[in-house]
């Protein structure tokens, strides 16, 4: 039985444990050889398995992007205005990078790198025009056009993203208690920004 054949959760664990890699290094920065030797594999194994390090990733960033996609759809389902549906998609987010950042990261790193190919978009494109068409659907920004609503997108996922994707250099700098102390912070400031930034 080949990786391909195995069972889905072996190859979503092992997808998962590269979009963590990837998260941590980028594309340029995660060696097929770090990647396969993390994972538990040969390189030739993971070839064969994957096809390629381009392959694996396309794979990793359309997972992570699925997963933040799916909090999009979730906060969605209820019959709310947009700004509470981007409240409590952001809310949810902030969650998610508290627990696992490696999904945000990941994204983030990918609207960063742009290394995957202009036809792999996939959950990716349809988050962020998701996320462009719900902003522009607020009362604010509805005549913003695509150009403000993008831009409100990039700065609250930004600002989402920046604590947990900086952790390691903040520590570093802050020491881990202060990192920790700010890190139950940005929940409260996150979504303070998120309501002035929506509601004005």
């Amino acid at each position: 039985m080949t990786l391909r054949d195995a069972p889905s959760n072996t190859r979503t664990q092992l997808i998962e444990s590269a979009c963590r890699l990837f998260a941590a290094h980028g594309y340029a920065g995660a060696s097929i050889s770090s990647i396969a030797r993390e994972l538990g594999l040969s390189k030739q194994a993971l070839l064969h398995h994957f096809g390629s390090k381009g392959a694996l990733y396309t794979l990793a960033v359309e997972q992570a992007a699925a997963a933040v996609l799916q909090l999009l759809f979730d906060a969605m389902e209820d019959d709310h205005p947009p700004e509470d549906q981007l409240a409590a998609f952001f809310a949810s987010y902030q969650r998610l990078l508290s627990v696992d950042s490696a999904a945000g990261q990941l994204v983030l790193r990918e609207l960063l790198d742009h290394a995957l190919t202009a036809d792999a978009g996939g959950a990716l494109d349809t988050l962020l025009e998701s996320l462009v068409a719900t902003v522009q659907a607020t009362e604010r920004w509805q005549d913003a056009g695509v150009a403000g609503a993008l831009a409100v997108v990039t700065q609250l996922l930004g600002a989402a993203s920046l604590m947990s994707s900086a952790e390691s250099s903040l520590s570093t700098k802050f020491g881990s208690a202060t990192v920790t102390k700010a890190q139950s912070r940005t929940a409260a400031i996150s979504a303070e920004l998120v309501s002035g930034i929506l509601r004005g």
